[in-house]
C-alpha cells in the first residue's frame, strides 16, 4: 500500500496547471506536498509565480475520486512512483531547471543508467537512418551505456530494440500516461522495455496522447543523459526541440550527417553548423564525454557493431 506521503504527491500533481516549475518552487518553500495541501492562501501567495487563482485551486485539492482512480491504476499496471525528494530519483534529471515532480516509471532504474545517451530522430527514418541507428545503438550498449528514447516510430523503435536485441538497458519516456500504449503497434516493444529498462511519464495514469505533451516529455529524455545523439531530423521535428533542451541543460549534442539530398538530414545538418559534434561511431561519444564517464565504460576495443 502507498505512503501517505505518496498520496500527497498525486494530489499535488492533479492541481490544475501546476507544472514542473511551479511545483519546484512550492517545494522549495514548504519542502513537501502535505505542507503545500494545508497551507494558507497567504502562504502561498507568496510563492513566485502563485497567483490568487492558482492559490485556491490548491485550496480547493479534494479530488478523491481521482486519487482512487490513480491508486487502481497503479496496483494494476505495477507502477512505482518515484518523487522529486526520493534518494532514487535519477541524479541528472534532477538537476534540470525543471525536473517532473514525480515520475511514474513501470519496470526500474538503476545505477548503470546514470552512463546514459539519447538516440532520437524522425519517425519517418529511411534505411539509412534505421541502419546508423542500430549500428550506433549497439556500439553504445556494448560500450556500457544506457539508451534513452521516446518510443516512437523510427529511429526511437530502432533504438530502443536494437538495445533489447543486445540485452542492454534502454528507458523509454512517453508523451502520455505509463499505462498507454501509443504509438499501439509497440505495446510489444513496451512490455519487453519494462523487463530491461523502464517506461518513465510525468503524466498521471489514464493521460492520453496529446500534441502538447511531445515537447514538454523532450526534456526528461534529454535531462536523464550525458548526451543526446540526433539521427535524421527534418527542420521542424521533435529531434531538433530535444537537442534544444539539452542545450538548455548543459549536455552535449551529437549529429550524425546525413544524406545530403534528402529532407531528413536538414537537421542534423544544421545542428552541426551551429557546433554541434559529429558522430561517425561510439568513438566520437566516449572522447567528448570522457571527462564525465571516469571509467565506468566497458574497453572499447570490445565493442562489435551490430550491422
Amino acid at each position: 500500500m502507498l505512503s501517505q506521503k505518496i498520496k500527497n504527491w498525486i494530489r499535488l500533481i492533479l492541481v490544475p496547471e501546476i507544472g514542473p516549475i511551479r511545483g519546484k518552487r512550492l517545494i522549495e518553500r514548504f519542502h513537501s506536498p502535505d505542507k503545500i495541501l494545508g497551507a494558507k492562501e497567504e502562504e502561498l501567495l507568496k510563492v513566485e509565480g502563485i497567483n490568487r487563482n492558482f492559490a485556491r485551486a490548491i485550496l480547493a485539492q479534494n479530488k478523491e475520486e481521482e486519487l482512487r482512480q490513480q491508486l487502481e491504476l497503479i496496483e494494476k499496471y505495477q507502477v512505482k512512483l518515484i518523487p522529486l525528494d526520493a534518494s532514487d530519483y535519477p541524479i541528472w534529471l534532477k538537476s534540470i531547471y525543471d525536473p517532473p515532480l514525480v515520475l511514474f516509471v513501470r519496470g526500474e532504474f538503476k545505477e548503470d543508467d546514470e552512463v546514459a545517451i539519447a538516440v532520437v530522430g524522425t519517425r519517418r527514418a529511411s534505411c539509412y537512418g534505421v541502419n546508423m541507428t542500430q549500428r550506433l545503438s549497439a556500439q553504445l550498449v556494448q560500450t556500457g551505456f544506457t539508451i534513452v528514447s521516446g518510443g516512437a516510430r523510427g529511429i526511437d523503435t530502432a533504438s530502443h530494440t536494437t538495445a533489447l536485441r543486445l540485452k542492454g538497458r534502454t528507458l523509454c519516456v512517453l508523451g502520455c500516461g505509463a499505462d498507454i500504449a501509443y504509438p499501439a503497434e509497440n505495446k510489444r516493444l513496451f512490455d519487453e522495455i519494462i523487463k530491461n529498462g523502464a517506461l518513465i511519464s510525468e503524466y498521471p495514469l489514464g493521460s492520453m496522447p496529446q500534441r502538447q505533451n511531445f515537447p514538454s516529455r523532450n526534456r526528461i529524455i534529454s535531462g536523464l543523459c550525458l548526451g543526446v545523439v540526433v539521427i535524421e531530423a527534418p527542420l521542424r521535428s521533435g529531434a531538433l526541440i530535444t537537442a534544444s533542451c539539452a542545450l538548455e541543460q548543459g549536455r552535449e549534442v551529437f549529429s550524425l550527417p546525413g544524406e545530403a539530398n534528402t529532407f531528413r538530414a536538414k537537421g542534423t545538418h544544421q545542428l552541426l553548423r551551429e557546433g554541434a559534434k559529429l558522430v561517425e561511431n561510439v568513438d566520437d561519444i566516449i572522447e567528448e564525454l570522457a571527462p564525465l564517464l571516469k571509467n565506468r565504460l566497458k574497453r572499447n576495443d570490445q565493442v562489435v557493431s551490430y550491422c
